[in-house]
């Protein structure tokens, strides 16, 4: 059965291709695999591969992710993709934030939006969204980097920052 993304559930993402780099895409999961595990992530830090779906009633295209996901945020997913797209390799990391449908309902009813109550609700477990995101995100492009290295590619190129909720650099 398919994990199902929906674009509303995404709050932060990152994307790049790399030209002539196709055929590394296991490369790149293994490597961001073992920074995962060698960041020691407090809290329950878990990853695995799964089949990820668009959100549609007709949708048919379905790909790998690495889900990453910790005990502490609970509805809180990175979906990271590396996959070939011709001769390329594209690079992407989405950050979402999914709540169940109860939780979804009672946010809705109590503050009107969906995923409020998803949201952290004091500085200090702020900080420690943005810390997890952030190492995440760092090994996601890392490992990138550290392919174009392999590769001989130009690495000054490297898009590091991310667009949107909780901006990781």
């Amino acid at each position: 059965m398919s994990i199902t993304l929906k674009e509303e559930s995404i709050l932060n993402e990152w994307a790049m291709v790399l030209d002539n780099a196709s055929g590394n895409s296991q490369t790149v999961f293994e490597e961001i695999q073992n920074r995962l595990r060698n960041s020691e992530i407090p809290g329950d830090c878990s990853w695995g591969i799964e089949e990820v779906k668009s959100a549609g009633m007709f949708s048919k295209v379905k790909r790998d992710f690495l889900i990453i996901s910790l005990e502490q945020f609970k509805d809180y997913h990175m979906y990271v993709s590396i996959r070939d797209y011709g001769t390329h390799l594209d690079c992407c990391r989405f950050l979402t934030v999914e709540p169940n449908f109860l939780k979804k309902w009672a946010s809705t009813k109590l503050t009107g939006s969906a995923d409020a109550l998803s949201a952290p609700n004091n500085i200090l477990i702020h900080q420690d969204l943005r810390a997890w995101t952030t190492v995440v995100h760092h090994a996601v492009v890392d490992s990138v980097e550290a392919l174009m290295k392999n590769l001989g590619k130009d690495t000054t190129h490297l898009q590091r920052g991310s667009k949107g909720f909780l901006e990781i650099w």
